[in-house]
């Protein structure tokens, strides 16, 4: 419900290739007090945090669209716009390893609203630096803790621009059950050792999907070959049939979030290196086998998962060695290097990233005034709004050529306000808004898409 004596602020997350970013919004959300938080999410996965009871709504991305770039950008920065205007949002922080050109747009028309970045560190060597020069689109910058920063190589580790907060993760929020109750909800039995694993591939047509898969049915048979244990998948995209094991012994988990609320149904995990369930394994005390995917674009994974296994917190494994991974695997289900990950484990400070990250996106909210840009940013904007001209001018261009410049418009969607919906009907309006936002939104429809009629 929302509360008209609590300013609003809006948590947005790009669209990655996992539960990272809604993870961390959903976590922000729940840990703020002073302030109501809005999620704004490119992410098809919001569905599962409106199960909080926290209030969302979902913006499609180019792709789901099929609009050409620049009119896209342009459609983002109205649609914050029109967010923002409805609730009264105080401020705006964007979770993503790339800033959108249309968040910058947004930012210029409500000078009034702090713009915040949640870039998150850890970055591969060499890779997305020309996204830190997105800095000036923001008022501020705030960068998820990393338990593996030490090992940090990327372009992010030395910059003194961002306000560092500890880890941020679900565990810290929601009421974790006890054993017996968490494997029984799962459907797993609570007196027979469990292996988790979460491996899994986000495009079964990716060159590293085959890899992936090999890995997870590695870990899998490691897990089966002793009688003693039971193992759970949580995956969509690789079938038990795909990982090349049947047994009654194998659980595969759907829809499960957030799984940090039934970690204490496992006794060992073999998950990827990614923020989320890095984190969630190491604080929760759960010994585990660390696997970078090479689906990672800028996440740096290996130097993670590296860290981890020479710190002693867990142990480590590559994605393309199968036989890596079943090797790691099977010393994992030993007692006794169980025994001593989880005592390394248990000198990890509590979480408490996301108390520490709603707090500094309301201290904002409070104290912002505005923001006043400097020549450079009014230039790179002023080109960001030529755009659409240049577009405009290429939809009249005869044949193909005006198509590859401007792009089509595609068909009108209809306005849902149901979330459940969001695969097929894509301009999701949120619930509980004003009959002056569903104009404004029926005119943004009416801009960017083309009457189906």
């Amino acid at each position: 419900m929302t509360d008209p004596d609590r300013p609003r602020v809006i948590l947005a997350t790009s669209n990655g290739t996992g539960m990272g970013h809604l993870a961390r919004a959903a976590a922000t959300a729940l840990a703020c007090e002073e302030v109501e938080p809005i999620v704004f999410s490119l992410s098809q996965a919001l569905p599962l945090v409106g199960r909080f009871g926290i209030r969302g709504e979902y913006c499609p991305g180019r792709w789901r669209t099929g609009m050409a770039d620049s009119p896209w950008q342009h459609y983002l920065a109205a649609r914050i716009q029109a967010l923002v205007t409805e609730t009264g949002a105080r401020a705006f922080a964007f979770d993503g390893a790339w800033p959108y050109a249309g968040v910058q747009v947004a930012r210029a028309r409500l000078p009034h609203v702090a713009f915040t970045w949640m870039r998150r560190g850890m970055w591969q060597p060499g890779v997305n630096r020309a996204a830190l020069d997105q800095r000036s689109l923001f008022d501020h910058v705030l960068e998820p803790g990393e338990l593996a920063h030490p090992a940090d190589r990327g372009a992010t580790r030395d910059l003194g621009d961002a306000t560092r907060v500890s880890p941020i993760t679900l565990l810290e929020q929601v009421d974790r059950l006890p054993r017996e109750d968490a494997a029984r909800r799962l459907g797993l039995d609570p007196d027979m050792p469990t292996a988790l694993v979460t491996l899994r591939s986000t495009d079964p047509g990716s060159p590293g999907a085959r890899a992936e898969a090999d890995a997870a049915g590695a870990a899998v048979r490691a897990v089966l070959a002793d009688p003693g244990w039971q193992v759970a998948v949580t995956s969509t995209t690789i079938s038990p049939g795909e990982l090349g094991v049947r047994s009654d012994r194998l659980t595969t988990l759907r829809g499960v979030f957030p799984l940090a609320r039934y970690l204490a149904a496992f006794d060992a995990a073999v998950v990827e290196a990614g923020y989320n369930s890095f984190h969630e394994v190491l604080l929760a005390g759960l010994p585990a086998v660390i696997v970078p995917t090479r689906a990672a674009v800028t996440d740096d994974q290996t130097g993670r998962a590296r860290w981890a296994a020479e710190e002693g917190f867990a142990l480590h494994a590559r994605e393309d060695d199968p036989g890596q991974v079943s090797a790691r695997t099977g010393e994992l289900l030993r007692p006794g290097t169980r025994e001593r990950l989880a005592a390394r484990c248990a000198e990890l400070p509590a979480p408490r990233g996301a108390a520490e990250t709603a707090a500094a996106v309301a201290g904002l909210a409070g104290a912002f005034t505005r923001h006043r840009p400097g020549f450079g940013e009014r230039a790179r904007t002023a080109r960001l709004h030529l755009r659409p001209a240049v577009t405009r001018a290429a939809s009249v261009l005869p044949g193909r050529l005006g198509t590859r410049l401007a792009g089509t418009r595609p068909e009108a969607p209809a306005l849902t306000e149901d979330l459940d919906r969001i695969d097929t009907d894509i301009e999701h309006v949120l619930p509980g808004t004003s009959a002056r936002y569903r104009s404004a939104r029926r005119r943004i429809v009416a801009r960017f898409y083309r009457d189906g009629a």
